[in-house]
């Protein structure tokens, strides 16, 4: 498996963030660019009902204009180190997007968030996508704990996580305002020693 990760930059003013794209085969993870705003919305579009079952932001993603905005605001969060939002590109095709968030440079930890177009599910790229994310959490950005938080019922996101070793550590009662309803989820972790690349 080739994985690049180019970080530019260099010194204390530089970000963990700068440059990082990740290269895979058919898979490449790249920040999200204003172009792919159309590509983007047409996709959550598409797959409104299946997405907003899980996703609370789904609901709020009504126009492309909205989506215009979800990348200018991802950009100014990678500026100011506060999330990392990268897109899913299968076969040169943006399919969806994976991102850390909730970052906490005190304690090293963060939260890992993923979706994709139906299209490309249960084909393994969100796994493949979320272990070069952890690679890079854990290397060049220097985390120590990271979690996945999913609905209970959302087995698909939750087989993810097991996959990639992540531990449960409980569940989280009514945590996630979705479609109307309150959902329990899943919590799990994954520190950086027992990751195994």
């Amino acid at each position: 498996m080739a994985i690049t990760a180019h970080i530019r930059g260099s010194g204390p003013s530089a970000s963990p963030f700068d440059g990082i794209e990740v290269r895979d085969r058919d898979l490449v993870l790249r920040p999200l660019e204003s172009t792919d705003a159309a590509g983007l919305f047409a996709l959550i579009d598409a797959d409104r009902e299946r997405l907003g079952r899980w996703l609370p932001w789904v609901e709020e993603t009504r126009t492309e204009v909205d989506t215009v905005r979800f990348i200018a605001d991802a950009a100014d969060e990678r500026r100011r180190r506060r999330s990392l939002v990268l897109g899913i590109v299968v076969d040169g095709t943006l399919g969806g997007t994976l991102g850390l968030h909730y970052l906490d440079w005190f304690d090293r930890s963060a939260e890992i968030g993923y979706w994709i177009a139906s299209r490309w599910e249960g084909r393994g790229y969100v796994t493949r996508a979320a272990r070069h994310m952890i690679e890079v959490a854990f290397g060049s950005v220097g985390l120590h704990r990271l979690v996945i938080r999913c609905a209970l019922d959302n087995a698909r996101s939750r087989c993810v996580a097991e996959r990639l070793g992540f531990r449960s550590e409980g569940l989280l009662r009514e945590a996630q305002w979705v479609g109307g309803r309150f959902l329990d989820q899943h919590l799990f972790a994954l520190l950086r020693h027992e990751f195994e690349p």
